[in-house]
């Protein structure tokens, strides 16, 4: 996550995609399974499998589809349209993995809320969230361009959010709205009355909107010691994950850095990945691209994302960008799309 002027925050991390296998792992399953138990039912009857047994590696995990399949048979035999409230308000850190101690350990919010995005994969292998944070409020997004689970994923992980949040904050939490991408339900009271705040149903982004002031929200007990340890372990599980050309993401994540600096050139970036120009030139070739080109598809990301923000200048966007002078910015912009930065905000205007 990257702070920039007046408060605009754009997430890098997204331009190198890693590879979702779109799974859950096995502790986050065995969420349903208790909550039958607890509802005097057998749920391997029920569900007609066995229990889920975790992988000793940390790197197993259910197929999401299989997952939604699991909260429908739930549902109509339990008739209950609200399972995904009901099954997500039991989670302990135990069903979160490592992820569920890591969040324990922190002394703020804030903090929850940065390693969630960093290791959301090893809870929710499925499809990318990032956090925006505004003037008066901050979102978790979830990115539905290349995949959209079923509804029931979708409330029964809104549900697991918030309330374990809420079983880590001292005091109340501050949450806004929460959107869904799916129909809306007949009676949306219940799903008021337990996020305390609107529900907006057929949303073009399922998301979660909570007031500022939560980043400073102190936690019950935290541990500071413990999460050197923990992210260790988290960084190594998340580390056996496939990606694509993880170089490639760990260059634009520094070029976005060093953008405010103005330029960045190859030798900076190479210093900060510990390694030397030549090496970092060659590694960049072995997959297809370069240094120039790295810059370049950063600075049109981040282009796009300020061009939104109608409170920028495009002088102010120019500079943020690492350009010495204006015309310099208009000239790339127009051979990216066509179009200077000017015409493109126009005709978002206008749309």
């Amino acid at each position: 996550m990257i702070l920039c002027a007046n408060s605009i925050v754009v997430e890098i991390s997204g331009l190198g995609k890693p590879l979702h296998r779109k799974v859950i792992p096995e502790t986050y399953v065995q969420l349903l399974f208790e909550y039958l138990e607890a509802q005097g039912y057998n749920p391997e009857t029920l569900l007609g499998e066995p229990w889920p047994i975790p992988d000793p590696h940390g790197l197993g995990g259910v197929d999401v589809e299989h997952w939604q399949k699991l909260l429908e048979a739930a549902r109509h035999h339990l008739n209950d349209p609200l399972i995904g409230l009901h099954v997500g308000q039991t989670i302990t850190a135990r069903h979160l993995g490592i992820l569920g101690a890591v969040l324990l350990a922190c002394d703020h919010f804030g903090a929850v809320m940065q390693r969630f995005e960093r290791y959301q994969r090893l809870i929710f292998d499925v499809m990318p969230a990032t956090i925006e944070v505004r003037a008066d409020y901050i979102e978790l997004i979830w990115d539905i361009q290349d995949y959209q689970a079923g509804p029931l994923v979708d409330e029964t992980g809104c549900t697991v959010i918030v309330q374990f949040c809420r079983s880590l904050i001292r005091g109340t939490d501050s949450l806004l709205e929460v959107h869904f991408i799916h129909a809306q339900p007949a009676d949306i009271k219940p799903y008021e009355d337990y996020f305390g705040c609107p529900v907006l149903f057929e949303q073009p982004k399922p998301l979660l909107r909570f007031g500022f002031d939560m980043l400073n929200k102190p936690l019950k007990s935290p541990d500071p010691t413990l999460i050197a340890i923990l992210d260790k372990h988290a960084d190594q599980l998340l580390a056996k994950l496939p990606q694509v050309e993880e170089i490639v993401e760990q260059v634009r994540k520094h070029i976005a850095y060093l953008l405010h600096q103005g330029e960045p050139d190859i030798a900076q970036v190479a210093d900060l990945l510990c390694c030397s120009r030549r090496t970092l030139q060659r590694r960049l070739m072995e997959v297809g691209t370069n240094f120039r080109n790295e810059l370049n598809t950063v600075r049109h990301e981040l282009a796009r994302s300020y061009l939104l923000d109608a409170r920028l200048q495009i002088v102010e966007i120019a500079l943020m960008l690492g350009y010495s002078e204006h015309s310099a910015f208009t000239r790339a912009y127009k051979e990216w799309t066509g179009k200077t930065p000017q015409q493109e905000r126009e005709l978002q205007t206008k749309s």
